[in-house]
């Protein structure tokens, strides 16, 4: 009998993991049997309604697209609406624009979505081209709402025919140019721009952008501004003072904590409370801990304490000292059961494996011996470990 309750013994772990497994094999066993009761069937089938809807949808992605005309405007079906989803609309603020060459600056100062401004800037990186005004549908992240805004505003002339136009629109001018005065171009106010001569579409341009929380780091950022004649650009050039925002820094120093280092052998309770993240339980917990070893041989034992981080130990390891010290040894010639078992490093097993090879075999000879033990062979080292505890006197 004292054989067959040696090998269904279990520890209280193990227990508690056989009790958990035979918990989930009964649910699985009877899952079958009773899922129905609680899963409700659907009361109305609407696999011929999507049907439909799939249907109709394919004839409107197959229907062709009309050609926008300047008196009448071709509906355009909006899925989500149907659907019966709402859809936030922005109202944009545009401008005339040449999507072929436009930049990201004026872009944004229109209002559009980045990701919107990126898939126009990459499909034109990738030698795409707008030859009519419906091209601009094609990007398939602007929408429609904001399609519908910007084409009466979409112009497609050739950048040479706008730097031509604008050329010649300067020379037309009649008046000269206000006499400049310096200005920053992240703070002026639309009077201060007015003064200076600018247009009431580059200035919105400008005020739209700085809205957007755009800011012009460097002289050159100004002439990025697409409805900006380079003529009105060079003629305020010199007078563009950008004043660079202070950076603010904290008059605190921080430096990092840091801790007495102590002897882990004779540290009291208060000296490992030092540490954070080890508060009073912790350090109970390594107090026992050295208690039931016998005392720590190195500083890493520390790090072997159940469920602690091993962030913490890490933080705390620089600070921690073992001076060498003769550790309490157990006999393995006259310990019992429990003794043996009561060490962190022995199992119940290798208990058993020990004093059954003593009562078998005789006494042990050294500790090396344990290594013909195959309970000690579980490749972590167990053995390795123990040794430095273990004694034959």
């Amino acid at each position: 009998m004292n054989h067959l309750k040696d090998f269904f013994y279990y520890s209280r772990i193990e227990r508690n993991g056989v009790i958990t497994l035979l918990v989930i094999l009964l649910l699985l066993i009877f899952l079958p049997y009773t899922y129905t009761f609680f899963v409700t069937p659907p009361l109305t089938d609407f696999t011929d309604w999507k049907a439909d809807i799939e249907a109709f949808e394919e004839g409107i992605s197959q229907k062709p697209i009309a050609k926008h005309s300047t008196t009448q405007k071709t509906q355009n079906w909006n899925m989500k609406a149907i659907r019966g989803e709402k859809e936030a609309v922005t109202t944009l603020k545009p401008q005339k624009f040449n999507p072929n060459t436009v930049d990201a600056m004026d872009l944004e100062a229109m209002g559009l979505p980045v990701k919107t401004i990126t898939s126009i800037l990459k499909y034109r990186a990738k030698g795409g081209q707008f030859k009519d005004k419906e091209s601009l549908e094609k990007i398939y992240t602007l929408s429609s709402e904001h399609y519908q805004q910007l084409y009466p505003f979409i112009d497609l002339k050739s950048r040479a025919e706008v730097l031509t136009q604008k050329t010649a629109t300067a020379s037309t001018i009649s008046k000269p140019l206000p006499p400049a005065f310096d200005f920053d171009p992240n703070t002026a106010t639309g009077e201060h721009f007015e003064a200076l001569g600018l247009a009431s579409n580059t200035i919105r341009s400008i005020l739209n952008y700085r809205e957007k929380g755009g800011r012009f780091r460097q002289i050159e950022d100004f002439k990025k501004i697409y409805t900006l004649p380079d003529s009105v650009y060079q003629h305020l050039k010199a007078h563009i003072k950008i004043v660079q925002q202070p950076t603010y820094t904290s008059s605190k120093t921080y430096s990092p904590k840091t801790y007495q280092k102590i002897d882990i052998n004779t540290a009291s309770l208060e000296d490992f409370q030092q540490f954070r993240g080890i508060g009073p339980s912790y350090a109970k917990r390594i107090l026992k801990l050295k208690e039931s070893l016998g005392g720590f041989l190195n500083s890493q034992q520390v790090g072997e304490l159940y469920k602690l981080p091993d962030s913490t130990f890490q933080s705390m390891l620089p600070y921690l000292e073992c001076a060498p010290i003769e550790v309490r040894k157990i006999n393995i010639n006259t310990a019992t059961l429990d003794e043996l078992k009561a060490h962190p490093y022995l199992r119940w097993f290798h208990a058993k494996a020990i004093i059954h090879y003593r009562e078998t075999e005789g006494p042990w000879k050294s500790v090396d011996l344990i290594q013909i033990l195959t309970e000690f062979d579980d490749g972590k080292g167990t053995f390795q470990k123990v040794k430095p505890y273990l004694t034959v006197q």
